[in-house]
């Protein structure tokens, strides 16, 4: 039986495997569109199983990882999750969902509310950040409307990038009683 880390409504997240790499290749085709919340080494077909590996290997770091997104059916439809950010030491949010269209087109915002709420609930950490490109206006709205803040902009893996950050829960109340 595969483990399922969550679910959200007609769709899943399962940790990766070294066999999903062929559908990491497959992502490089539509990597730079709106369903890609950020740029990273999985839009390089060549460093697709690197990408799986350090997903893997993220899990027994930290306890969050990037996941394989699917249907109910095992349909991959992308990934999602957490990754540690080497140019500020922070958890960052990305997926990347270029199959989300239609019907599946609210997927992304969906998916964004019950990864921060999963990764509060389930981690100790005070904040959560999420890197998108300055030129990704969907999906900076997505961020926007889960709740999170600008702020800062700067080049983060040499792209031009918005920095958005949301405090958890308590360190929300924190600030609020001070």
């Amino acid at each position: 039986m595969q483990t399922i880390i969550l679910e959200c409504d007609t769709i899943r997240l399962v940790p990766l495997s070294l066999s999903d790499t062929d559908f990491i290749k497959s992502l490089q085709v539509n990597c730079g569109g709106n369903g890609c919340l950020e740029r990273s080494e999985a839009c390089k077909a060549t460093a697709a199983e690197k990408f799986v590996q350090s997903a893997l290997q993220s899990q027994d770091d930290f306890g969050v990882s990037r996941w394989k997104v699917e249907t109910q059916d095992g349909e991959f439809l992308g990934w999602a999750g957490f990754t540690p950010l080497s140019e500020t030491s922070e958890i960052s949010l990305g997926y990347c969902l270029p199959s989300t269209h239609g019907k599946m087109s609210n997927v992304p915002r969906r998916l964004c509310k019950a990864l921060t709420d999963w990764f509060f609930r389930e981690t100790y950490f005070s904040h959560l950040v999420s890197v998108v490109r300055v030129d990704n206006r969907a999906m900076r709205q997505v961020v926007l409307d889960a709740g999170f803040t600008h702020r800062e902009s700067k080049v983060i893996d040499g792209i031009q990038a918005d920095l958005f950050q949301m405090l958890s829960p308590s360190m929300q109340t924190y600030l609020m009683s001070a």
